[in-house]
């Protein structure tokens, strides 16, 4: 895949996730191989969708990253280059004051926005772009519409870039 061929991916993967969320008012949560199929060298982008008893447990999205992940790997591999992997979910962003970050339980800080997160991993470097999902407006008249916007959240991007979420480093997970 040459430079452009995956910026190209890359931006439809970015911008087709996006519009997803605005369409349909959510996303599942979804891993995406861009790459080259090894029988024609086309590029191309694979999709993995995880099920809903896997993204609604902790317990199963750690089962699926350490047991399913290798699995899969070795057989996409059999068939695909892999150039960038891609994980896209929306999440919980939970804030505390720093001076109050004792907690042993990260499920009892409060929630404070819905987020919609995108990661791309490459062997080259780790890209990622969060966007806060803010859902419902009020027409002149006072009625409530379900209205979706993003906000862009560079802080909130560059804080999950540097975390050691399960999620991360994809790329390494599926070539190593």
């Amino acid at each position: 895949m040459t430079k452009e061929e995956f910026k190209e991916i890359k931006e439809y993967y970015i911008e087709s996730t996006k519009e997803n969320l605005l369409k349909h008012g959510n996303i599942e949560p979804v891993i995406t191989i861009m790459g080259n199929l090894k029988d024609n060298n086309t590029p191309s982008a694979l999709q993995i969708v995880l099920p809903e008893e896997v993204a609604n447990s902790d317990d199963n999205k750690q089962l699926f990253v350490d047991q399913v992940i290798p699995k899969l790997a070795l057989e996409v591999r059999e068939k695909f280059t892999i150039d960038a992997v891609g994980w896209s979910s929306e999440a919980w962003l939970r804030e505390i004051p720093k001076d109050e970050f004792n907690v042993e339980d990260y499920k009892k800080i409060p929630i404070k926005r819905e987020i919609l997160i995108i990661t791309i991993d490459s062997k080259e470097q780790s890209e990622c772009y969060a966007y806060e999902i803010v859902r419902m407006s009020v027409t002149p008249d006072g009625d409530l519409v379900e209205n979706i916007e993003l906000v862009e959240l560079p802080d909130v991007a560059t804080s999950v870039s540097h975390s050691q979420g399960r999620f991360n480093d994809l790329y390494r997970k599926f070539t190593s």
